[in-house]
């Protein structure tokens, strides 16, 4: 007896050995492991319940979308490129022009009712590059005001009358001002990614990236000579302090910043970390119009093997990770829109979660008004990034005026668009 059972776990120690070896592994890089490290190891956990045949190789995060970016194009040329990539939704056209991304046009078609399983076509249609899609969203955000409700009301505020411009923003910003108490009345992340936050600030303000054929600068503008003033009147009337994002993150979370603005993406991570320290609330971005546009960015997943089976595994993967389940791990663990509508409407999924998380609710009623996250066109999109950081960084650090900033980006960034 003891020598069959010996025999039987020998035998299902072989047939174990020989599925391992069967299964097909794909590489995954994403960004940001400070955001999507939790959501994305319990989506593989849960992927792998369900396609053991499937095996996920998580490889060492990178900071941003800019760095994963980098880490691609590097690879495309050393060899050994990640068969998934979450990339930022404003940098698909990088891999997209260099031919280096695969198509999902066929693996939609070949799908039996796509259309039933709750994709969401709007959000669907970001990772739309040149007509054919190229990316399933995982997570997608709206930029949002965060507010210190005690702060706000020591300051003679109300909570359900909060600023919707930036003069009423600014107004209050100086109110909740105490230097000397070490309270700041107001932070904009202008770091974040992509220029996110800056794009926001020129939309909202009517204004334009680039002219429609790509080769000229679009913001050397009113609207453009805004996202800098805006900065500028932050600093000195709003109390708002030249800050690493960490430590604005710090100071918001502690309790010493009055209004905060950045991503919805972070609505859970701050609703843990400030517990019951004061009462937070959210609100839509401030704008001078009821009806501007709100970028709507975040991570897309994209495919880059080139062998077609690990294609197949990787499409069924990133097709996991936008269905119901994986949406509402992710929207579970942060504050990112969840793009897929099975999800949303199921009551155990995210429909009581929603019902019981008002604050999660502000980033979904700015949908209506949502246009794509943008990257510069070219090669050169990352060198035009950096070249709007060093223009905010300069506003804020109170070195140049805004006209000055805004002049030397539209110069800089002219001579990086394709001729």
């Amino acid at each position: 007896m003891k020598r069959m059972r010996s025999i039987l776990l020998a035998l299902t120690s072989i047939v174990a050995t020989v599925k391992a070896a069967a299964a097909v592994e794909i590489s995954v890089l994403y960004p940001q492991p400070y955001l999507y490290q939790a959501p994305i190891e319990e989506i593989v956990k849960k992927f792998a319940e369900k396609r053991p045949d499937i095996q996920i190789k998580l490889l060492a995060p990178t900071k941003n979308y800019e760095e994963a970016a980098s880490a691609v194009l590097r690879s495309a040329i050393a060899g050994g490129m990640p068969d998934v990539v979450f990339n930022g939704t404003n940098l698909m056209h990088l891999f997209v022009d260099r031919k280096l991304a695969v198509s999902l046009d066929g693996f939609v078609g070949a799908e039996k009712e796509w259309n039933k399983q709750g994709y969401v076509p709007g959000m669907v249609s970001t990772g739309v590059v040149n007509g054919q899609l190229y990316g399933l969203p995982f997570a997608l955000s709206t930029p949002i005001m965060y507010v210190n409700v005690d702060l706000l009301k020591r300051a003679g505020g109300s909570p359900d009358a909060l600023p919707q411009t930036w003069p009423a923003v600014l107004d209050l910003a100086q109110k909740i001002t105490n230097k000397e108490a070490g309270i700041d009345g107001s932070y904009l992340l202008w770091t974040t990614t992509g220029n996110y936050l800056w794009q926001e600030l020129l939309f909202t303000h009517g204004g334009e990236m680039v002219s429609s054929d790509g080769k000229s600068v679009g913001f050397d503008t009113p609207a453009g000579l805004k996202t800098f003033e805006v900065l500028h009147d932050l600093v000195t009337q709003g109390g708002m302090e030249n800050l690493t994002d960490e430590q604005a993150t710090q100071a918001f979370i502690a309790g010493r910043i009055g209004l905060f603005f950045c991503s919805s993406a972070r609505v859970n991570s701050f609703t843990k970390q400030i517990g019951n320290r004061f009462e937070l609330r959210t609100a839509p971005f401030p704008s001078p119009m009821p009806d501007s546009k709100v970028v709507s960015g975040g991570a897309t997943m994209m495919i880059f093997a080139k062998d077609a089976e690990k294609q197949a595994a990787a499409w069924e993967f990133i097709k996991f990770a936008a269905g119901p389940v994986g949406q509402t791990i992710m929207v579970r663990h942060i504050g990112y829109m969840p793009s897929n509508r099975i999800a949303i409407d199921t009551p155990e999924m995210l429909g009581n979660f929603y019902r019981d998380n008002p604050n999660m609710r502000t980033a979904i009623t700015q949908l209506p008004r949502a246009t794509r996250w943008l990257g510069f066109p070219g090669s050169n999109s990352l060198k035009a990034i950096q070249v709007i950081y060093d223009g905010m960084e300069s506003v804020v650090a109170g070195r140049v005026a805004p006209k000055e900033a805004l002049d030397r980006s539209a110069t800089q960034i002219q001579a990086l668009l394709p001729k």
